[in-house]
């Protein structure tokens, strides 16, 4: 599958995909409330995927300070982001996104990954635009939540969130 095109300034893809609690997460209504922070990555349970979201989870506080909601994507069922986010009791929600049909429409996909969906970081801000958006060249990297916190300094000094 191509690679969508997506600019920073589009109108970011809308989605609504059932949270690992059961209910559901509809970004154009996420998004009148607070600027989103997508989180695509690969599976969870897996090394890397692990470590970045309880890198995430331990510097919550930090995101509330900006007013910012995370939201987990990946390919895995409710069932199995129930587990993984009861075991490491994660403040933020984590969506089904069946045949990384979202992150495709992201353009979150790696060359090194073969096309298949790689870890990226998007922000969709209060208007449902694309204000950032970061796709992982390689498997085992990830932006850190210092990385995504000088992002979103950044649009704020730039007026767009």
């Amino acid at each position: 599958m191509a690679q969508t095109k997506l600019n920073i300034g589009d109108l970011a893809p809308d989605f609504n995909l059932i949270q690992s609690d059961g209910s559901q997460f509809h970004l154009s209504e996420a998004c009148k409330q607070r600027p989103v922070v997508l989180v695509f990555y690969p599976g969870d349970f897996t090394p890397v995927c692990t470590a970045q979201l309880c890198e995430y989870q331990d510097n919550f506080d930090e995101f509330k300070k900006w007013d910012v909601q995370l939201l987990g994507l990946s390919k895995d069922s409710s069932e199995k982001h129930q587990k993984f986010s009861k075991k490491y009791q994660f403040s933020f929600p984590l969506v089904t996104d069946s045949g990384n049909q979202v992150a495709k429409s992201y353009g979150c996909s790696s060359q090194w990954m073969l096309g298949l969906v790689s870890r990226a970081i998007c922000i969709v801000g209060r208007e449902q635009k694309l204000l950032y958006r970061h796709v992982e060249s390689l498997p085992v990297t990830r932006r850190t939540s210092q990385d995504i916190i000088k992002a979103l300094e950044e649009l704020k000094i730039q007026k767009l969130i």
